[in-house]
């Protein structure tokens, strides 16, 4: 870790993070899309200024410009406060600042953790987490479900007038809330009815559109073989409805997983830690040795609930500063990007 004080810029990063090229970049590497603008440390004393020259000269991702009024830069995913996912840059120009500290981070670092300049802050860099078994959410995990939970929501409610929006799904695939009760919020013996008939429905034409219009992530093959090639023992802990096995079954993907639990397996679901903890004990794992991966704040939260380290993927439901909120060990854009940030334990 890194011991500084926040200072001010000089007021020039907030265009720059915001170049679509720099956004894609900073996603792809370290899982961030940026805040306008960037968090400037300022370093002293001989320990900090040595181990930061030692972390100026690991690798890290490499950030290309497609554009020549741009330089290329690196960047280390890096941690603010112990707590929210950052990544550190370090642009490729020379006589940078020897004692400066500049980050990106999805949040308003400042606002967040309120912050003010001269505070001191702790910078941690990220190292590969060790696991022995990792845990996957399915939906927006291994499974491009958004487009079907939308499309079966669409033909359920077309038919009675009502209108359903990709925002609705999105926020019931995060938060975990009932996802007829957020698009008819209004209470009593009708509404309650009308939302049964609807989610009847959505259950019946719920296989037919799952077959019809979701997809297994491309590459999620090779990540889960290397993953097993490493010693690491893979489970599914998911709310998801069984059916969406065998889509993973006619890909070839289920016989690699060693343990499975489902919505209908557990009394109390995400945030609630039961499942990740059931899964858990069949795979003979402790916290300590497992991981969780998924793609909204619920998975975090049943995370951090059930004392695993979790990965936030950006493939899903949730965003990064949303994910940021909720403090995931490592953030990344996508499933392909596990095998970097695991090691086995």
């Amino acid at each position: 870790m890194i011991d500084g004080r926040v200072v001010r810029g000089l007021g020039r990063a907030a265009d720059f993070t915001q170049v679509e090229w720099v956004r894609r970049e900073f996603r792809h590497a370290a899982g961030i899309d940026p805040h306008p603008g960037t968090v400037n440390i300022a370093i002293s004393g001989d320990g900090a200024l040595s181990r930061w020259k030692e972390w100026r000269s690991l690798p890290g991702e490499l950030l290309r410009s497609p554009e020549p009024a741009f330089c290329d830069a690196r960047c280390l995913p890096a941690r603010i406060a112990g707590r929210i996912p950052a990544a550190i840059v370090l642009p490729g120009v020379e006589d940078y600042p020897e004692d400066k500290l500049e980050l990106v981070a999805a949040l308003a670092v400042r606002e967040h953790l309120s912050l003010d300049e001269g505070d001191p802050v702790t910078i941690s860099l990220c190292e590969p987490i060790p696991a022995r078994a990792v845990l996957f959410d399915i939906d927006g995990t291994l499974v491009d479900s958004i487009g079907a939970y939308l499309e079966v929501a669409r033909v359920a409610a077309e038919p009675l007038g009502i209108s359903v929006t990709a925002e609705h799904v999105r926020h019931s695939l995060a938060t975990g809330a009932n996802f007829w009760r957020s698009v008819l919020p209004a209470d009593g013996a009708d509404a309650d009815s009308l939302r049964q008939r609807l989610s009847a429905h959505a259950v019946r034409e719920w296989p037919r559109i799952l077959n019809e219009h979701c997809r297994v992530f491309e590459g999620i093959e090779q990540t889960l073989d290397a993953l097993c090639s490493a010693g690491i023992r893979l489970g599914i802990v998911s709310g998801a409805r069984p059916e969406v096995l065998e889509l993973l079954r006619r890909h070839g993907l289920l016989d690699r997983f060693d343990a499975i639990v489902l919505g209908a397996d557990v009394a109390r679901r995400k945030p609630d830690p039961e499942g990740i903890l059931l899964g858990m004990g069949k795979l003979g794992m402790r916290p300590e040795e497992t991981v969780y991966v998924g793609d909204t704040q619920v998975d975090i939260q049943a995370s951090r609930a059930a004392g695993v380290r979790s990965v936030g993927v950006l493939t899903g439901a949730a965003d990064s500063a949303t994910l940021s909120a909720c403090w995931p060990d490592r953030l990344i854009s996508s499933h392909a990007r596990l095998p970097a940030v695991l090691t086995p334990a």
